[in-house]
Parts: C-alpha cells; structure tokens; sequence
C-alpha cells in the first residue's frame, strides 16, 4: 500500500508513526549522505533549493546516495542506488519537497510524487539508533515491533546493554524501515538527551502495533466482503 498523508490512508500501518504531531511541524533540517556516513553529511536547510551543480560536486562517481528530512527531532529518510545522473534527480526532487513542504505531512505527499517514494509500503523491520552515528555506534534491530511490545521489560534490558543503549553522545530514535521498491525509514525520538526514555520508545511501538492491527481488521473486513 502506498501511503500518502491524507484521510484516505489513515489505515496503512505506517500512519501510527506517521501521524505524530512531531511531523505537523515545518521542517527544520534536510541531509544528504553516501556510505550511511551520516558524521559527514552535506546538510540544506529548509526552503532552500540546492544546485545541480552542488549534488554533483558532492555525489562525484558515487553510486548511491541517502538523504533525510527532520521535523523537530522526528525524520524521514531515502536511500537510492544507481547511475550518477539518477542521484542526483533523486536528490534534487527530495530537497524540492522538503523546500517547498509546509509540514512533514505535506512532505509525505510531495515525496511520494516524486521522486516517487511509496511512503511505508514494504515494512521490513524496525531498529534504534544513534542519530547521525547510525553505522558507526551500531544500531539495535527490532525485527518484530508487536511481539517487542508484548516482551518489552526484556527488550528494553537487552538495548540498555547494547552498543547503542551504553552510548552517551548522540540522540537515540526508532526507525521504522520500509522497502516497497525504493529504501526507506520514518523515525520518532526515543531519548532525551543522549538516553533512552523507556516510555518515549514504548509508545513508539505501541503506534506501529495499533496502526497494524487496525490494517489487518480492515483487510479481512474487505477479504469477507468478497
């Protein structure tokens, strides 16, 4: 299911993250990085619309390219992997939404116009991290968002003594991953500060899990119309 921010998708599971209110805030901050090194990352801010020539200075011959959206602390990122002439249309047509979005809601749909980013088709797994130190720290991988919720005291333990949940510099977030024929991630805050709240991450999950539920209700609903 493609998701774009609007009434008609209030039942894709992806809507629990992103309808936060953390996303009806205007963008403050959009990144580009290669290799997930994201300590290195060209930074353009909000309303601004980067050059041609700036992307290509930037990507050279590299044949994949991340960029990511923030909205207070809340973000979204793409990642893309081609020829130099794909990157940078893609990361032309990202910083387009992102200059010309009011909110992260707004954002949504331009990106999922183009460069036609399917917006939380594709759930793959979920993951915490350290923001802007994602590869380097080590991220700590939920690959089951509901059945983690329903063990969440042993979840918590087994991140408070991982790399990331031990870490003491960057912020923390859970990124909620999606394939769905282009990489991508939605991500809510999880921390204050460089540690983890528990209940910030809980109710994260807990999002996710009822926008799910609410998903597969309305699927066997249209399976038993017809």
């Amino acid at each position: 299911m493609t998701f774009i921010a609007d009434e008609a998708a209030f039942d894709a599971p992806a809507f629990g993250i992103i309808g936060s209110p953390l996303f009806n805030a205007p963008p403050s901050l959009g990144k580009m990085a290669a290799g997930g090194e994201w300590e290195r990352a060209e930074v353009f801010q909000p309303g601004r619309f980067i050059s041609e020539e700036e992307v290509k200075k930037y990507l050279g011959k590299k044949e994949e390219i991340a960029c990511e959206a923030f909205f207070c602390d809340a973000f979204f990122g793409a990642r893309k992997r081609g020829t130099p002439e794909k990157l940078v249309r893609f990361v032309l047509d990202f910083n387009r939404a992102l200059a010309l979005s009011a909110n992260g809601r707004d954002f949504f749909r331009r990106v999922a116009e183009r460069p036609g980013i399917p917006v939380g088709s594709g759930f793959l797994f979920a993951e915490v991290g350290a923001v802007d130190a994602w590869k380097s720290v080590g991220p700590f991988r939920i690959e089951d968002p509901c059945a983690a919720l329903e063990h969440f005291e042993e979840l918590l333990g087994d991140l408070e003594r991982s790399s990331t949940g031990r870490e003491r510099e960057h912020l923390k977030a859970v990124e909620f991953a999606f394939g769905g024929g282009c990489e991508h991630w939605i991500a809510l805050p999880v921390s204050e500060g460089p540690v983890i709240v528990p209940f910030m991450l809980e109710d994260a999950l807990r999002k996710w899990c009822e926008s799910s539920e609410r998903e597969h209700l309305s699927v066997n609903s249209q399976n038993k119309k017809a």
